[in-house]
């Protein structure tokens, strides 16, 4: 298992706002099995909440090769906005 802290730019999500992230392995989409992603929030914030919603997995093609994309949403709960991007984990 792997673990990657600090993936993508970071977003400031706003209350009750989602934001819907793809994310790939090895350039155009290695098929790792298993992916999670959760929120990795980059200040410290006292009465935040960051929910995945949900992870799903497509299956892409740019004409040449097949590939594997990892999609998440992530839901503010909280009641301020707050700066995050993800950590993800992956099981090949």
């Amino acid at each position: 298992m792997a673990l990657y802290r600090n993936v993508g730019g970071i977003v400031t999500l706003a209350p009750g706002g989602t934001h819907h992230w793809e994310y790939v392995f090895d350039g155009f989409g290695r098929d790792v099995g298993v992916a999670v992603a959760a929120p990795n929030i980059q200040e410290p914030q006292l009465n935040v909440e960051l929910v995945t919603v949900s992870q799903g997995v497509v299956a892409r093609s740019n004409g040449e090769t097949d590939g594997i994309h990892y999609t998440v949403n992530i839901r503010n709960a909280g009641a301020a906005a707050i700066h995050y991007n993800l950590s993800i984990a992956e099981w090949s």
